[in-house]
């Protein structure tokens, strides 16, 4: 005959297990992101142990910050884009933004990403960039700004203000050519590092 104290204890450890389980597995997938790969849209997940700070923009998580945030040649490159269409929030537009991918691997192992910012200096360049390779084209194009031009026309004027703390255009003197052009596009290291799988979606 079965004990039924024995039964209700096995059923217990059980659930206790099986909530372990469960649990681990929540900490070990992060809420999966929608980033851009040469245009095409691909999934990104962060991998998490529930132990680390987290990489925000705004309101909207990133994933789990590395210890080690140095920049490092075999990690991929994440790039935050500002401003962007993809990310948006009427509450939060300063954050607005896109997120683009250098690479990606399909085996489902984690990689390390750099997090890169990218802050769009110039009014008449599109904010809808979606490939490094617009990304690098624009970092490397200048603009001439006129005599009456305004810090706040810069289109990532925010995110100058709350990341790198440049609030005017004399903040900006150390990307000035002789000519005093400006990039179309600066990218700087976010100094963050996260680690994450990416995966195709199936109806790209």
């Amino acid at each position: 005959m079965v004990n039924s104290r024995h039964v209700r204890l096995i059923l217990k450890l059980v659930l206790v297990a099986a909530t372990a389980t469960l649990s681990s597995f929540a900490r070990q997938q992060g809420k999966p992101l929608e980033v851009y790969h040469d245009g095409s849209r691909m999934l990104f997940v962060p991998k998490t142990t529930g132990t680390l700070r987290m990489a925000k923009v705004g309101r909207w998580d990133l994933g789990e910050r590395l210890n080690d945030e140095k920049l490092r040649e075999k990690r991929l490159n994440l790039y935050v884009v500002f401003p962007g269409n993809q990310y948006r929030s009427r509450l939060h537009s300063r954050y607005n933004h896109n997120l683009v991918i250098n690479k990606y691997a399909l085996d489902g192992k984690p990689k390390g990403w750099d997090v890169f910012l990218c802050l769009v200096l110039d009014p008449s360049l599109h904010d809808d960039l979606r490939s490094e390779q617009e990304l690098l084209v624009a970092a490397h194009e200048r603009f001439q700004p006129g005599n009456d031009f305004k810090f706040r026309r810069i289109p990532s004027h925010a995110i100058l203000e709350d990341k790198l703390r440049v609030a005017n255009l004399h903040g900006l003197r150390h990307f000035r050519h002789r000519d005093g052009s400006l990039p179309r596009l600066l990218i700087v290291p976010a100094h963050q590092a996260l680690r994450a799988t990416t995966t195709k979606i199936e109806s790209e």
